[in-house]
């Protein structure tokens, strides 16, 4: 059977799940072709993670159903998150991402019940299926999904509703595939994941016996974190701060989104604040190598320019690079309800700008938009590479 799958914007978290959906399919005789023409069956991939990927999707699911709709499969966080609007506009078979198990696309299986080999026998990817998914293609940097979904509710994000809630994956099945990564001889280890602070509290486990026992399963890799929720640091703190100054550990990616309690609080977030800002400087004075990494969001409705400037000092102080995002409500979502008081979109990149002018200006720090945009994020990691360059000579 044949296979075409359309282009996608999706995260790499689901880009990795895709990749073993491909293995899946190659493992019960099928194989992907470059067409939709030469294709028997046709996957067409969803992503929510912000407006404008979320109709870049619906526009994808029109544009191939003209054609292709006896043969089309739509895949992907929007099934999850805006059931309704696809219905509006796409009948045909459907696969969500969310599940029980820690795995996305579970339910593709029930579209070919003739296949053999079952989805869940076939391991995790850490390397994306297509070259030209990669904004730096270094197959000694492998991607590590250790949970999908999240345990938290932020009021702004577009991202649970499509992903669902936090799925752990095991212990020993991570360091079953860090062991394939040696054998590979790969170089970084990236543990990755929607949200990784929380990692392991479904499967009798935490993030700092995950992180304790990647360091010690062999030493020939270097490990980064990512998507480390503020949480994490505050509830494991005496437990992770020793993990996190091990020389090994040399990116750890934060996202503290503003220091001011009272929008922490409109965000549902907690504010840790103060912890975090003592572990990172620990964290930095042992560990000279490690880049530490943050995502800020600038102009949320209300924000003054006073708790603008005091999250600004603070990432500046302690993270080495930052991602500026300016918020985008959603109707579907309860921040909405703040709405009324936004600033407009106009206000809001002058906002960004400022932001990003103030921290070039006043520290040394490699300064972004983020979001899935691949310019931006490519300039990023080369500002980045050159950054760990400095940080491995010193």
């Amino acid at each position: 059977m044949k296979f075409f799958i359309t282009e996608d914007d999706m995260c790499t978290t689901q880009k990795l799940n895709l990749a073993r959906v491909q293995t899946w399919l190659e493992a019960n005789g099928g194989c992907v072709v470059s067409s939709p023409e030469e294709a028997d069956r046709l996957l067409c991939m969803t992503c929510n993670g912000w407006s404008l990927l979320e109709q870049s999707s619906y526009d994808r699911i029109q544009r191939y159903a003209k054609d292709h709709a006896d043969k089309m499969i739509v895949m992907g966080c929007v099934n999850d998150a805006h059931p309704a609007k696809v219905a509006e506009i796409w009948s045909g078979p459907t696969v969500r991402t969310a599940a029980d198990r820690p795995y996305s696309f579970g339910g593709i299986e029930a579209l070919f019940p003739e296949f053999k080999v079952r989805l869940a026998d076939v391991p995790a990817q850490s390397v994306f299926r297509r070259k030209e998914d990669y904004r730096d293609y270094n197959l000694s940097k492998r991607f590590i999904n250790i949970a999908e979904g999240c345990a938290f509710h932020c009021t702004f994000c577009t991202h649970k509703p499509g992903l669902g809630n936090r799925r752990s994956r095991p212990l020993d099945e991570i360091l079953q595939q860090i062991a394939q990564c040696v054998e590979e001889g790969v170089r970084i280890i990236n543990l990755m994941g929607m949200e990784t602070a929380l990692y392991g509290l479904d499967v009798d486990s935490d993030f700092s016996r995950l992180l304790k026992a990647v360091l010690e399963f062999h030493d020939s890799y270097e490990v980064h974190v990512a998507q480390f929720n503020p949480t994490g640091i505050h509830r494991y703190y005496d437990a992770l701060l020793p993990l996190f100054q091990n020389k090994r550990v040399t990116d750890v990616q934060l996202p503290i989104q503003t220091t001011s309690a009272r929008l922490l609080k409109m965000m549902n977030r907690r504010d840790h604040s103060e912890r975090v800002g003592s572990f990172m400087a620990a964290v930095r004075a042992a560990n000279p190598r490690v880049v530490l990494r943050t995502d800020l969001i600038v102009g949320w409705p209300t924000e003054t320019a006073e708790e603008r400037q005091a999250s600004l000092d603070f990432a500046g102080q302690h993270f080495d690079e930052i991602a500026l995002y300016t918020i985008e409500l959603s109707p579907d979502l309860p921040a909405w309800k703040y709405q009324d008081q936004a600033f407009p979109p106009k206000t809001l990149e002058e906002i960004r700008r400022t932001s990003a002018d103030y921290l070039n200006a006043r520290y040394d720090v490699v300064v972004h938009s983020g979001q899935q945009d691949d310019r931006a994020m490519a300039t990023a990691e080369a500002k980045r590479k050159a950054l760990r360059a400095r940080r491995a000579a010193a």
